[in-house]
């Protein structure tokens, strides 16, 4: 099924990354808003919020989440990007992408990826009064500077239930930054995972029919990666 604007989740070859990868991690931030206290709205198009999308492109039409708090409209988008060496894509962008990344220091393909993502869609969102916020992670569970930023403000939102002091705040904020930083690396790891359980099982497939069977639909619970507990973040 395809909205108007060819819904990209559930077309091309890459669709099962996709949607994992863009359902997960919306779902995840939208509930983190939630325990903020903020409703928050998913796939949002853009010319509902009379703004004018940045080009023509599908995926250019809608933003991840919308929100209001205190009369101000907020917008967020989401993007993860592969700061590995190029590898046998036959998409010229994803091995350009991936030739420049691997150049870079760590964090900065986050980094980059966030300024992409801002410069696309800041402009058009700020000029009808809404502000951007902008996310971004590398593969490598790296995260772009907004990321903590955002928690942070997030978590000063957060309501204290009255069986934590007024005296313990400051710890409390910290424990909820450090709690959704650890939820935000586990799906990031989960996406990872699945990214290379699909790279296997298009690889088996294209070698035939009997390697494509190879491997178990429960591939991400059994490995690569494992569940931890350390945070990313330090508040």
């Amino acid at each position: 099924e395809a909205n108007p604007f060819g819904d990209h989740y559930f077309l091309g070859h890459r669709s099962g990354q996709l949607s994992m990868r863009h359902n997960s991690m919306r779902n995840l931030f939208c509930r983190i808003l939630a325990e903020a206290d903020v409703a928050a709205h998913m796939e949002v198009y853009l010319q509902n919020l009379d703004v004018t999308p940045p080009d023509n492109d599908p995926n250019s039409q809608r933003i991840d989440i919308y929100w209001v708090v205190e009369g101000q409209g907020s917008v967020l988008d989401f993007t993860i990007t592969h700061p590995c060496p190029p590898d046998a894509s036959p998409i010229r962008s994803h091995r350009d992408v991936n030739r420049r990344n691997a150049q870079l220091s760590g964090g900065k393909a986050a980094a980059l990826a966030e300024k992409a993502k801002t410069d696309k869609y800041g402009p058009t969102v700020q000029a009808r009064g809404f502000r951007s916020v902008v996310l971004a992670a590398d593969t490598f569970s790296r995260w772009a500077p907004a990321v903590l930023a955002f928690l942070k403000t997030l978590a000063n939102r957060r309501p204290r239930t009255s069986a934590i002091p007024a005296s313990e705040d400051v710890s409390f904020r910290d424990r909820v930054i450090n709690h959704w930083s650890q939820l935000l690396s586990m799906e990031l790891m989960k996406y990872s995972a699945f990214r290379v359980a699909n790279r296997a099982q298009r690889a088996a497939a294209a070698r035939g029919p009997a390697r494509a069977s190879a491997f178990a639909e429960d591939f991400i619970s059994r490995g690569p990666y494992r569940p931890h507990t350390r945070p990313l973040f330090r508040a």
